[in-house]
């Protein structure tokens, strides 16, 4: 009965998370006081140090800090707020065109950072402001902002899909493909929806005045930094020219020589965003090591073998098994934050999905929605709550109420990546030829 103390861990983990708790200190805690009672106190005490040694020298989750350093300076110089404007001069005409320009701008923003919280942060303050001051509905505002920087999870480079890969032994590089048209699609549905629920009520999202012609192609050169970045970090992977780590180090120094052309890298600029990169990316690496901790006593007690034969004891059929996730996600997204639900669950979740033959690259992209789902998933959605740092005006309350639609349409996202798997899985495998 060794793998019920497993079982018995997780319950105690996500109890204290419940409580207050930060997951990084559950999942190391009650990790660290379980392999003393499996493996001694000596023994445990060396598990905890390799892990922690491990994982802070995975050259793989080197990419981490730095997609996010790379989003920070494309936030403090100045680049996504030239996004926001050069979308609001294109589309600003139309009922709800702000807020899908917003949308727009956070799935640009995405392919330079790979942290949905950071997106959030940054979209909320660039975006709410100026929606504000154009008499868009508040709800419809914080909502579209909070949804939209989940984009950054979904549109390569991700966060999200460079831990499944390392949890999960995938390619970093296929993810970032298999996503790519997923997100496209989430951010097509965000953007459509904001427009069509403004014309159907012109009074939530007012038209802006129409920019000029010279206006509109004047403001091109600012998606010029994210292109370049963009094409720099995945046209390195694909071109053979670099690792996905290589890759984001030559992003780094792209976006660093872009902002310096731009007289935009200076130290009140350069500093922030070096502070802000280390905090998030310090974060994570805990919550790895957490997470890792976690595994290790699971698979000593035997849980995780115990859960992998339960689960193919059932022979459940494929349809059951991904009702099952799905709705494991969901309640998980509902009382934890996203990479901590990725990093506690894919230990054992993996093995059962490979065990009923779940395509490996198709659930990474199934697994990234869900935990865009989660970030605005009632009560602990990450996102809401960076939002409602920025914007301490606007209530939680609304924040959600404002996310629901939004949370729908990702829900119709995952629906359709579930009836029609090509969708996710068509761009690797042709480019795998």
């Amino acid at each position: 009965m060794d793998h019920m103390l497993g079982y018995y861990g997780i319950l105690v983990m996500l109890l204290l998370s419940v409580l207050g708790m930060p997951m990084a200190y559950a999942m190391c805690g009650v990790a660290s006081i379980g392999l003393c009672f499996t493996l001694g106190p000596v023994n445990a005490a060396t598990q905890t140090m390799f892990v922690a040694w491990e994982q802070a020298s995975n050259f793989s989750l080197m990419s981490i800090p730095l997609f996010i350093f790379m989003g920070s300076i494309a936030y403090h110089t100045g680049i996504v707020s030239d996004l926001f404007d050069a979308n609001r001069k294109w589309i600003g005409f139309l009922p709800g065109g702000l807020a899908a320009a917003g949308v727009l701008a956070g799935a640009a923003f995405g392919a330079v950072t790979g942290s949905t919280a950071a997106a959030s942060a940054t979209m909320a303050s660039t975006v709410i402001p100026e929606l504000e001051k154009s008499g868009y509905d508040t709800e419809l505002s914080a909502g579209s902002v909070a949804a939209s920087g989940g984009l950054a999870a979904i549109i390569p480079p991700s966060v999200f899909c460079i831990i499944f890969a390392v949890l999960t032994d995938q390619g970093v590089g296929e993810l970032f493909m298999a996503v790519l048209v997923p997100g496209l699609l989430v951010t097509a549905l965000f953007a459509l929806y904001c427009i069509i629920r403004c014309t159907i009520n012109p009074a939530m999202g007012p038209k802006a005045p129409p920019a000029t012609w010279a206006e509109r192609f004047g403001c091109l050169h600012a998606s010029v930094p994210v292109i370049a970045v963009f094409g720099i970090v995945i046209g390195g992977i694909y071109g053979g020219l670099a690792t996905p780590t290589e890759a984001a180090a030559l992003g780094v120094v792209g976006i660093i020589i872009i902002a310096a052309c731009m007289r935009r890298l200076r130290r009140d600029t350069i500093v922030p965003a070096f502070r802000e990169g280390a905090k998030l990316s310090a974060s994570i690496f805990f919550l790895f090591i957490g997470g890792w901790l976690m595994a290790r006593f699971l698979v000593t007690t035997g849980t995780t073998h115990h859960m992998v034969n339960t689960f193919v004891g059932f022979k459940m059929s494929y349809v059951t098994l991904i009702l099952m996730m799905f709705v494991l996600f969901l309640i998980l997204g509902c009382i934890l934050e996203s990479t901590s639900i990725l990093i506690l669950t894919m230990p054992f979740m993996y093995p059962i999905t490979q065990a009923y033959g779940v395509d490996p690259v198709w659930f990474g992209v199934f697994v990234t929605l869900m935990m865009v789902l989660a970030g605005i998933s009632p009560p602990v959605g990450l996102n809401v709550f960076v939002v409602r740092g920025i914007c301490p005006h606007i209530s939680v309350m609304q924040i959600y109420k404002g996310s629901f639609p939004f949370l729908c349409m990702l829900l119709i996202a995952i629906t359709m990546i579930c009836v029609w798997p090509d969708i996710a899985v068509w761009l690797p495998r042709s480019m795998s030829y």
